[in-house]
């Protein structure tokens, strides 16, 4: 792990599996600088609400295992995607979860104060690129209950909304479905980090 890790990073979670169906384990791994930075991050959208922040830098890289020589080969490396230690409100590091299961990545995050929100994200590489195939957004009130929550299947352009209660989910919510509307799968390069996709009016993801 140490010859992966640049200089001035460490690592803050890794996950071992298949991500490619050739039955080897890879690898993929969030860094962390030791030193913070200017960075400009987006909130909104890609195209507005830029924000310049000072804090540490975080780095997602996906690493496929080399069935021949055992070493890895970097699949992909994301420099904007994992939220910032500093980017969950007062319920601190937002970062919850890197999991690999089925040949595919699952992200978590969570946030906010008295409203919370949690966001998770599935990736899977088919056609040699990392594609979002789905997604879930939770927003609720921790005192009160009141809730709302998305789930998203991109492969079958489907979005299952849930509004109501999370104390009261069997007597108090209503569940529809709608389609989904987007030219094409979202991908680690078009899909910059979470909340900057406007997916659709003033619901972002």
């Amino acid at each position: 792990m140490s010859q992966l890790t640049p200089a001035n990073w460490t690592v803050i979670a890794q996950v071992e599996g298949d991500l490619n169906n050739d039955q080897h384990e890879d690898l993929a791994v969030i860094f962390e600088s030791y030193k913070t930075a200017d960075e400009t991050r987006t909130y909104g959208d890609n195209n507005s609400e830029i924000i310049k922040e000072t804090q540490k830098p975080r780095i997602l890289a996906i690493y496929f295992k080399n069935t021949i020589t055992g070493g890895y080969q970097l699949s992909t490396q994301n420099n904007d995607f994992i939220l910032r230690s500093e980017e969950g409100g007062k319920l601190g590091d937002p970062l919850q979860q890197i999991e690999i299961k089925e040949q595919q990545l699952f992200l978590r995050f969570r946030g906010g104060s008295e409203w919370r929100w949690e966001l998770g994200y599935t990736f899977k590489f088919q056609n040699k690129d990392w594609f979002l195939t789905n997604a879930i957004n939770l927003y609720f009130n921790q005192n009160t209950g009141d809730m709302t929550e998305r789930i998203y299947d991109f492969n079958t352009r489907e979005l299952f909304t849930t509004v109501g209660n999370l104390h009261r989910r069997d007597i108090a919510n209503s569940r529809t479905s709608e389609v989904l509307y987007f030219s094409q799968l979202r991908t680690f390069k078009t899909f910059k980090k979470p909340w900057a996709w406007e997916i659709m009016p003033n619901v972002y993801l």
